[in-house]
This record gives structure tokens, sequence and C-alpha cells, in this order.
């Protein structure tokens, strides 16, 4: 935009006549089209602003209103008999209900089967009548948040059987496993679909 003014005004005639018109002022038009496009260009970068403003006004007004959906995150650990489990924590935020149906294990390379065999909701444990039944989850229903009561929180306990071999295994000799747990579940109310949540987390056992 500077270098077109500098050379419409150097006097170099060609340029000129392809740019500007022979009675007016060559170098006052093309600044006012240069202010026309600089405001544009402040207007999109406004308007990109105010988007992301918006969204994150939506975001926390769903929040608020209980339209989010429950979080979910995993961990690896060892249970009571030292051997290694997968520690599934669902934390429902939503002011609908909701219940966990079963369980999925994915990973690139992998094939990994689930078994649930504890199920805790707010501390207290629940009948599984599933055992031994790979991914099947019973009896897990978490209320829905209301106005000044905490969220429902249900741990679910599983052990792991790989079906391949590991994606690495480490000096000490522990076999470890990247995967995407997904649990599928549905939110209760009318015309509300299933739902499934996604959480990644590094299985860890010792090498067979």
């Amino acid at each position: 935009m500077i270098v077109i003014p500098l050379i419409v005004i150097s006097g170099f005639q060609p340029t000129r006549a392809m740019l500007c018109k022979a009675d007016e002022v060559c170098l006052r038009e093309w600044m006012s089209a240069t202010s026309r496009w600089a405001a544009a260009f402040a207007a999109f970068v406004t308007l990109f602003a105010l988007r992301r403003q918006i969204a994150a006004q939506e975001s926390q007004i769903d929040h608020q209103l209980g339209n989010v959906e429950p979080d979910m995150y995993v961990r690896c650990t060892v249970g009571e008999d030292h051997s290694p489990v997968a520690q599934i924590t669902i934390t429902n935020r939503n002011r609908r209900p909701f219940s966990v149906h079963y369980l999925e294990v994915y990973t690139t390379t992998n094939r990994i089967k689930l078994f649930p065999h504890l199920l805790q909701i707010d501390g207290s444990d629940r009948f599984q009548d599933a055992f031994g039944r790979p991914g099947a989850v019973t009896n897990c229903f978490l209320p829905g948040k209301e106005d000044g009561k905490g969220a429902s929180t249900a741990i679910i306990t599983c052990f792991f059987e790989p079906e391949s071999e590991p994606d690495s295994v480490d000096e000490s000799g522990l076999a470890r496993y990247q995967a995407k747990i997904l649990c599928h579940g549905r939110l209760h109310g009318d015309k509300v679909p299933p739902c499934v949540l996604i959480a990644e987390v590094e299985l860890v056992m010792l090498s067979l």
C-alpha cells in the first residue's frame, strides 16, 4: 500500500495512466482507498473477537443451566489385590440424570477388554450383576445436578485384558498400552440422543 502511491507520484506515466485518471489527485484517492481497507480489516478482527466472546458466554450459560455433557477421566492404578486396574470417574453436571450402559477400549494397534467389577456412586457401593461380561455396566444411574447441590460422581473400577502385543515395554518390564476409553450412556429427557464420553489413558501392566 505504501509502495504503490510512491510509484504513482514518482511521475512514471505508464503506471500513472494505469492506476489513476488524468483529472484526479492520485495520492489522495489511493490513501482514501487504503483507509477503507484498513477499516474493513479492523471490523473483521473485531467481529472475530466478539464471536469468541459470545461462544464463551454461551458455554458459561450452558454450564449454569446444566446443559453440559458429563465429565469423564480415567487413570491406571492397582486394585485391592495389587493387580492393575483402570479406574473410570464420571461426574454428571447436567440437570438431567445420566445412565452408563457399557464401556469400550480403542487403540491404534491393540485390542483390550475391560471387565467392570466395582461401582461406587457418591461414595456408596452399588451391586454389579454383569460381572465377567466385557464392558457391561449395570445399576449406574447418576442423578441430575440440582441448584445448590454438588454434582453426582460414579467411580467404575475395571480389570483389563490385552489381546495383543503392547505399544512399548520399558526397562523395568512394564508393558504400556495407549488407549481411548469410550463410555456409552444416555441423558434422560425428551428426544435426548445417546451420549458417548471419551477419555485417553495409558494402561500399564507387567509384561507377559
